[in-house]
């Protein structure tokens, strides 16, 4: 392969001097020292140095050999012509040498070009890895474009907490290196590069620690080793980036645990003692003072412990579902059922609750049957008629209203309430988030209700917003439900 640019300088030079021998018939003023020189310069720029002074010493034997007098000899006889000759080959290995430096010199512009796309390209996988074993995919596929060729080897390990070292990745021949002498490595290679035979070692380090060790062959030249340190110091940054998220995405996962955790216990020690203390309070009143009691006072007793004995279902009904909507472990048991008898049950088992507010519902007579699993849809209006009430002022009216559109059903409950502020009309349907504006009950809530609403209907494919009254006072809860078939899976 090393004498093929000389073959090719023998073969122009040859070519050269066949177009010589045709110049005065196609160009009879053309000049064939300049056609000797064109040549010489297209060895130059196809091949290096050598090739380019072997095309120039051969034009200028050529060109005294075949066109200039003695013909056919080496011999100059006129002394203009050895001047002439001079400049010529003076003249032909300065341009080859010109030609040959800028064609290297664009070899290595090109080479440094394509040097920087593949540092932009690893740092742009780097940048964008979302875990350590696309950065150390990305690592090895780097070092790898450093081999000296075919041969080589390259090997990295990770260290885990307190865990030892361990293997990570493994590429081409590793053979000349024990992992015993790679494990014993790791503690001799300090802050630069260590080079051991035809290894080259390097830590993986922040100012964190270090947290991991490559090797690799090949020729360890300072820029090889430079560009190693560079590559493993980015791939370092990119995995201790990658573990401070891990990390700070564990400690908001705890501290949004121990969040929810307060929220419930304070959910449970409000929502769940305070009917028991009604309840208790009026079952001991009538088992100490039952005879004392009018046959009205007795029944206004018990009608207290009914209404807050369902209104304690409420509260523990809303927690299992938060729990089942939590662990994913809701099941839908869908049937055909009627909206308008939904309706209705969910207004009788609020009796108590909805009190003196006027409850009116316009639902069409040719609304079609819904598939959908009742019994929750029927919580999830229950949920949004306890929160109506609650905000609703005295003698208030809610509203309750259906229509299809297109291929849903929405339902809306109305109420006449402060309304909800354009900017917590999603952050009502987070869990545990409640205010005091109630009307009638200005007891804070658990703020489940809502949440578990928008899980029960989400759960069908449909959605659940919070939009303004109509007249810019109170609130607008709306049910979206698509019309699914039984063939439909949920």
């Amino acid at each position: 392969m090393r004498l093929m640019p000389y073959l090719f300088a023998v073969m122009v030079v040859a070519v050269t001097v066949a177009l010589a021998f045709l110049l005065p018939w196609l160009f009879p003023h053309a000049s064939r020292s300049l056609l000797f020189l064109t040549g010489v310069l297209v060895v130059s720029a196809r091949a290096s140095l050598g090739p380019s002074l072997l095309a120039s010493f051969l034009s200028f034997l050529a060109f005294n050999f075949f066109f200039t007098e003695p013909y056919h000899t080496f011999k100059v006889a006129d002394d203009g012509d050895v001047t002439t000759l001079i400049f010529f080959l003076l003249v032909s290995a300065i341009s080859g040498n010109l030609a040959s430096r800028m064609r290297q010199e664009m070899a290595e512009r090109r080479a440094s070009l394509a040097r920087i796309s593949n540092l932009y390209d690893f740092s742009r996988r780097l940048a964008s890895a979302m875990g350590a074993e696309e950065v150390l995919d990305a690592l090895a596929d780097q070092l790898a474009l450093m081999r000296p060729g075919a041969v080589g080897a390259i090997r990295i390990l990770i260290a885990e907490g307190k865990e030892p070292p361990k293997e990570r990745r493994r590429r081409g021949d590793d053979r000349l290196l024990a992992p015993e002498d790679l494990m014993a490595t790791w503690d001799q290679v300090g802050r630069k590069p260590l080079v051991r035979g035809d290894w080259v070692f390097h830590h993986l380090a922040t100012d964190r620690g270090t947290i991991g060790l490559v090797a690799m062959t090949g020729q360890a030249d300072p820029d090889r080793i430079e560009s190693l340190r560079s590559l493993c110091d980015q791939a370092a940054m990119a995995l201790d980036r990658i573990r401070l998220a891990a990390d700070l995405e564990q400690a908001k996962l705890i501290s949004e645990t121990e969040q929810l955790r307060s929220a419930l216990l304070s959910s449970v020690s409000h929502d769940l003692r305070t009917p028991l203390a009604s309840i208790i309070g009026s079952a001991t009143s009538l088992l100490e003072y039952g005879e004392a009691f009018s046959p009205g006072d007795r029944r206004e007793l018990l009608a207290t412990v009914a209404a807050e004995a369902q209104r304690l279902d409420r509260h523990i009904q809303n927690l299992l579902d938060m729990t089942r909507l939590g662990q994913g472990k809701l099941s839908l048991h869908r049937d055909w059922v009627d909206l308008h008898d939904i309706i209705a049950s969910a207004i009788a088992r609020l009796t108590d609750v909805l009190g003196d507010l006027r409850v009116e519902v316009q639902i069409p007579d040719d609304l079609p049957l819904l598939w959908v699993h009742g019994s929750l849809i029927e919580q999830a209006l229950i949920n949004l008629l306890d929160n109506a009430a609650r905000f609703s002022p005295e003698q208030g009216r809610i509203g309750i209203q259906a229509e299809r559109a297109g291929d849903e059903v929405w339902i809306e409950v109305r109420d006449q309430g402060p309304g909800i502020p354009e900017s917590e009309r999603e952050t009502v349907f987070d869990m545990f988030y409640s205010v005091r504006r109630g009307d009638r009950d200005n007891r804070v809530g658990s703020g489940l209700g809502l949440a578990i609403c928008r899980g029960m209907i989400g759960a069908h494919g449909g959605q659940v917003l919070a939009l303004p009254g109509a007249s810019g006072w109170g609130t607008r809860m709306r049910l979206s439900l698509p019309l699914a078939s039984p063939e439909a899976k949920p």
